[in-house]
């Protein structure tokens, strides 16, 4: 039973600390008295560092699972798990690595696709909305939106607000990448704050994080408690 709860409490340490991490990050955006701009890719590479706990760890102890026939899981034996270690050494590390290389490779193409993408945290649509209209007035392309997409004679770009959030997504299309860079050094500072009410969100992350914190702390008291024991 013992290493059953050491695996678990390191699991939870491993995942949940850089969740709690992320979560107080985007807490502090959604704090500020202004909107932040994000570029979509710094926006993905932080959002895969908060789960990185769950897709590192977690999949790599599934993996030990089911190569391992489930023995530790079902037995609770962790000799057991260390004879099939001895014993299917390299296809365990086979495994591994590949589900190391599917896992980054997602990541990474992803993160790619995200490139070409703006995120606005704090910032109420409509406002977001008005700034885009007046940046593109002045820039002599008027601008008609369709739904969620924008079109100045060919499809610029989509924008995909999440209002209970206060969270604006804009996914370009065009292949103007110097248009995309134009506007988003023009709306880092010409999108307005909402001064009528705090974003409902940051007080939920904030908690969250909080409560990530808390259950790391927790783990890592039994993961010294468990080690002293072994000692």
């Amino acid at each position: 039973m013992l290493p059953f709860i050491f695996v678990l409490c390191l699991a939870g340490a491993t995942c949940l600390a850089p969740l709690g991490l992320y979560l107080l990050w985007l807490a502090a955006l959604n704090r500020r008295d202004r909107p932040t701009v994000v570029p979509g890719g710094w926006d993905f590479t932080a959002l895969a560092c908060g789960l990185g706990g769950f897709l590192l760890f977690g999949g790599g102890l599934l993996l030990a699972l089911v190569r391992s026939n489930v023995r530790f899981g079902v037995r609770g034996n962790f000799e057991a798990l260390r004879d099939a270690w001895a014993q299917e050494r390299l296809s365990w590390g086979l495994f591994a690595l590949a589900y190391l290389v599917v896992v980054l490779g997602g990541v990474v193409a992803a993160g790619l696709t995200r490139r070409r993408s703006l995120v606005f945290y704090n910032a109420e649509p409509d406002l977001v909305e008005a700034a885009l209209v007046d940046l593109f007035d002045q820039l002599g392309r008027p601008v008609e939106r369709r739904g969620n997409l924008w079109v100045a004679g060919t499809p610029l770009f989509e924008l995909e607000p999440f209002a209970a959030a206060r969270t604006v997504t804009l996914r370009w299309l065009s292949d103007d990448r110097r248009l995309l860079e134009e506007v988003a050094r023009h709306l880092r500072d010409t999108v307005p704050p909402d001064p009528h009410r705090d974003n409902p969100a940051a007080p939920w992350l904030m908690t969250g994080a909080v409560l990530c914190g808390v259950a790391v702390s927790f783990c890592s008291v039994l993961l010294g408690y468990g080690l002293a024991l072994i000692r």
